[in-house]
């Protein structure tokens, strides 16, 4: 469901994640950091502006495309890293 505010579409996190074809945390860092313009909506609604996340997604390399498998597994079915002796 994708919001307008103030002529602005705007879309949540998940949204964004399968609009960008990424992961949520990358879409999260990058709000954090200022490189995806986003506005919070109440104290835990964050909303992405789409023409914002139009530009990101045009300048996403495929590896950041390509892992986004990896983070849809939870970490109970991940393999344990081997630790070196």
């Amino acid at each position: 469901m994708a919001y307008n505010i103030d002529g602005v579409d705007y879309l949540t996190i998940p949204e964004a994640v399968e609009y960008m074809g990424c992961t949520d945390g990358w879409v999260r860092m990058l709000c954090r950091e200022g490189k995806l313009e986003s506005r919070l909506l109440g104290k835990r609604l964050r909303l992405v502006a789409k023409r914002s996340a139009t530009h990101v997604r045009d300048t996403l390399s495929t590896r950041a495309v390509g892992k986004k498998h990896l983070a849809k597994r939870p970490a109970a079915k991940r393999k344990k890293a081997k630790r070196k002796r």
